[in-house]
């Protein structure tokens, strides 16, 4: 497999990136990473680490999208970016698969611009793990911030594509799927809510109706479907309360000070290990645009070369999943029960105007 990092995106490009690739490549040697970016930038971290194995290669790109930049403007506007270049290789079928943590937004409109969408779908979703108490130990949210004006056929269509991809990734035969709400009544929740789970009604889906946020973690279900402004204030909160959890304990431990409490923590280190390590992003590295035609991961903005590591891990298992064909299989036969697109804009156009 040949794989595309992005880099120039992210908060700590190029040098966390360039160093991610190095731990990748070292773990993978059969399998090769090409760094698209500004060369010269490159080669400074490149050096610095004793040079790039065999299996790493350089591409050029002149341009950056910055954070500030207009997504669809950007992309299409810089097009010898690090983005669209990676993406144009994977269009060539140079290679199998792109990942980026640069600008979230410029990655979805590069993925339909470039690559395009999987027929019957109108917008591509960002479907996140997150870790569970119980049941398969993870549970899919998606949308987690690609759009943030939906429609109900959208809540449906990312069911699909959610309960295809936990089948393949994670092998749960039959996931259960829900809507996210703010109880369980069917009375409550918004019309977009509600008219989503009237639709998932008529599915041949294992679909079971609302959900709470308290549900994500706890192993009932294994997709959760919401719309990309919700999802990402849930996975940008759950980050936090993650972080505060780890820091709340370790504060309590130091006030208290005493030798029950040291000796506690000491027993329980490995515990607290691997607690924060379930709860971490960078082990879940990053998260599939899912709906495009090919394999495109969104990482965390903040990667760490041990995030990066695992976004390269995680674009690699999809590519070698064939998840696309998957997808697409699974989308043409609902289309049994779902509603066909109304006359309008393009739907990549209308995925773009958010």
């Amino acid at each position: 497999m040949r794989l595309v990092l992005d880099a120039m995106g992210g908060d700590h490009a190029p040098e966390a990136p360039v160093q991610g690739a190095l731990l990748f490549a070292r773990e993978h040697p059969e399998h090769e990473v090409v760094l698209v970016g500004d060369l010269s930038r490159l080669r400074e971290p490149l050096a610095r680490a004793g040079g790039p194995p065999a299996n790493v290669r350089l591409h050029p790109a002149s341009e950056v999208v910055e954070m500030e930049d207009h997504a669809l403007s950007a992309i299409r506007r810089k097009k010898d970016s690090s983005l669209r270049v990676g993406f144009e290789l994977v269009r060539r079928g140079e290679a199998d698969a792109l990942v980026s943590a640069g600008h979230s937004g410029a990655v979805m409109a590069g993925a339909l611009l470039v690559l395009g969408r999987i027929p019957g779908v109108e917008r591509p979703a960002i479907a996140t793990l997150l870790p569970t108490i119980e049941g398969g130990g993870r549970c899919l949210l998606l949308d987690a911030g690609a759009n943030v004006e939906c429609r109900p056929v959208h809540f449906a269509q990312w069911a699909v594509l959610g309960a295809a991809y936990v089948r393949s990734r994670l092998g749960i035969e039959r996931p259960r799927v829900a809507v996210l709400s703010n109880g369980e009544e069917p009375s409550k929740g918004t019309p977009l809510t509600r008219e989503a789970c009237a639709l998932l009604r008529t599915s041949d889906l294992d679909f079971v109706g609302y959900v709470e946020g308290k549900d994500l973690f706890s192993g009932d279900v294994e997709v959760v479907v919401t719309d990309g402004f919700t999802g990402n204030v849930v996975l940008k909160a759950s980050e936090g309360v993650a972080a505060a959890v780890t820091g709340l304990l370790r504060s309590a431990i130091e006030r208290r000070g005493g030798l029950p409490e040291k000796l506690g923590a000491l027993l329980l280190q490995p515990t607290f290990a691997g607690l924060k390590k379930m709860m971490d992003y960078a082990e879940y590295g990053g998260a599939p645009l899912l709906g495009i035609q090919g394999v495109g991961i969104v990482a965390h903005g903040r990667s760490s070369p041990r995030a990066v590591q695992q976004a390269l891990e995680a674009a690699l298992q999809t590519a070698q999943a064939g998840l696309s064909a998957e997808l697409t299989r699974c989308i043409a036969e609902a289309a049994a029960w779902l509603p066909a697109r109304q006359r309008g804009k393009g739907a990549t156009e209308e995925a773009l105007s958010d």
